[in-house]
Order: structure tokens, then C-alpha cells, then sequence
């Protein structure tokens, strides 16, 4: 067993990150630790490279799945390795729904160089507010403010992100789920009563990003954590698939292993264990 070459691989937000969202100390310097004697260790998350510089701290020497698929960036080289965008049409036809139910989002698109722009027409409450406001300025993606959002055809559109009520996101989901391919996920906000709904390429999913990080690592087998709706088929696909204790009940429930909560360094101090 001890030759078998095992892939960890986590979400952030709710799973690896404290309630501030935040890499904790004893978090940091476990894991850290553990990479710097040969654990193969990355994450997946529904974030861009703008939100995940927290984790260059521990020493990731494997790319990280962002935008739950959609991009694959390595952290050795600083540089996107590989991107799934949108078809056209399906672009096209995912902003005729949001624009039917007079709910734009941010829409993001990605040039040949990998440079992330996002668009967007409005900010809809709070979330999306600070949303921007943190964001803004970074250097990896820009920001426009547009009167009408149009896909036209040299965009390449990779992801479209807004967060509302529950009840107003609902159908226009359902909308979305007929539009062949694309993705739409919808689930809570770790930090807030909101809800994400998310679309990205039908051929863009964590779980495949996973197995794409499994084979650039030459992994035997994978681990991987989750504790929200778009981790379900990441866990369903690893090896082992292992759920925080305050994990959404559908997640624990396809679960291999239910460990402690995410804000009490779960991940880290099990890792710790098994790699002692």
C-alpha cells in the first residue's frame, strides 16, 4: 500500500476554509508541511486564481481545478495549463434565458492568452456588490461595465456566475438545464442565505478536472473532500470521496466517510493521520 501514489484533492469554501474564508494557521502548516514530504495535494473549487492565491502558502506543486472545471491553473508555473469554454450558441442561448427573466449575470471570457475578463450590465444586492468590489482591481481578470451583454463570435464565453434568492434563481435553472451543452449548478452560499447559479461547458466539471490532475500526477487513486452540491460528482468519481461534517446532507449522503466540520480544520488534521 505504501507504493500506491494517492491524489488529495479539495473544495475550498466550506471545506477547506474557515468561516472567514480563510486558510487557517494550524490548516497551513499541516498541509504545507505534509506537500514538503511528498504528499500530492491540490484543490477544486468553483473560484478563479484571483480568489485561490491563498493557497500558493502551502506549496502546491500540482495545478488546481477553478471554476468548478473550467480551468485548470499550475501554481509551479504560474500559468493556465488548460480551458474548456462555452460553445457559441449555447452561450447565446444561456443570455436569451437570463435575459427573458430580466437577470443578467457576470459572464466571463477568456482570450488566447488565458487573460479572464468578465462582463456585466448591473449589480443585483449585497453579495454581488462586495463580489466586485473585492475583486476589481486585481491583476488577473478585468471588469467591464456593459449596457447589454452580447456573445459574439470570437467570444470565448467559459462561465457565467450570479448569486440571488433561492426562489428567483429556480427557474432559470431549470431554463438552463435544457440548453444542450452546458452545464448549470445551483447551490447555497457558505457565507450568506443566497444561492449560486452557476454555467459553465457541459464538458467542464470538477470531477474531470480531478481525473485530468490524477493523470498529470500519475496518481494510483484519489481522495477528495466536498461539502456542497458542486462537489457531489467530484466524490462520486474519487477513490474515496469524504464529506465535512457541516457538508449538505445530499453530499454526506454519497459519501464514502463523513469526517469533522470544515471551521475545526477537518481536512488537515485527517490528512495528518493518514499520512502520519
Amino acid at each position: 500500500m505504501n507504493n500506491i501514489k494517492t491524489l488529495y484533492i479539495s473544495d475550498l469554501d466550506g471545506t477547506l476554509l474557515g468561516k472567514d474564508a480563510k486558510l487557517s494557521r494550524r490548516t497551513t502548516e499541516i498541509i504545507s508541511s505534509l506537500i514538503k514530504q511528498g504528499m500530492l495535494f491540490t484543490a477544486a473549487t468553483a473560484r478563479s486564481l484571483s480568489s485561490v492565491g491563498i493557497l500558493e502558502q502551502l506549496g502546491i506543486q500540482l495545478p488546481c481545478v477553478q471554476l468548478n472545471g473550467v480551468l485548470l491553473y499550475d501554481f509551479p508555473t504560474h500559468s493556465y495549463k488548460e480551458c474548456t469554454p462555452i460553445r457559441t450558441e449555447a452561450a447565446r442561448r444561456v443570455v436569451e434565458v437570463l435575459r427573458c427573466h430580466d437577470r443578467m449575470s457576470f459572464v466571463y471570457k477568456a482570450d488566447e492568452t488565458f487573460g479572464i475578463h468578465v462582463e456585466f450590465e448591473r449589480l443585483t444586492n449585497d453579495v454581488e456588490r462586495e463580489f466586485f468590489e473585492v475583486r476589481k482591481d486585481n491583476d488577473y481578470k478585468s471588469f467591464s461595465q456593459v449596457q447589454k451583454i452580447v456573445v459574439s463570435d470570437d467570444d470565448r464565453v467559459i462561465y457565467f456566475t450570479m448569486v440571488d434568492q433561492y426562489s428567483r434563481l429556480k427557474s432559470i435553472y431549470e431554463e438552463i438545464c435544457k440548453i444542450e451543452g452546458v452545464r448549470p449548478t445551483l447551490y447555497s452560499d457558505n457565507y450568506s442565505d443566497l444561492y449560486f447559479l452557476e454555467v459553465f461547458s457541459s464538458d467542464a466539471t470538477k470531477a474531470k478536472g480531478m481525473k485530468r490532475i490524477k493523470e498529470l500526477a500519475g496518481a494510483d487513486r484519489v481522495v477528495a473532500f466536498g461539502d456542497n452540491l458542486n462537489d457531489v460528482e467530484m466524490l462520486q468519481c474519487a477513490d474515496v470521496g469524504i464529506a465535512v461534517g457541516d457538508a449538505a446532507r445530499a453530499v454526506k449522503e454519497c459519501a464514502d466517510l463523513v469526517i469533522g466540520n470544515s471551521y475545526e480544520d477537518a481536512v488537515a488534521l485527517w490528512l495528518a493521520e493518514q499520512n502520519d
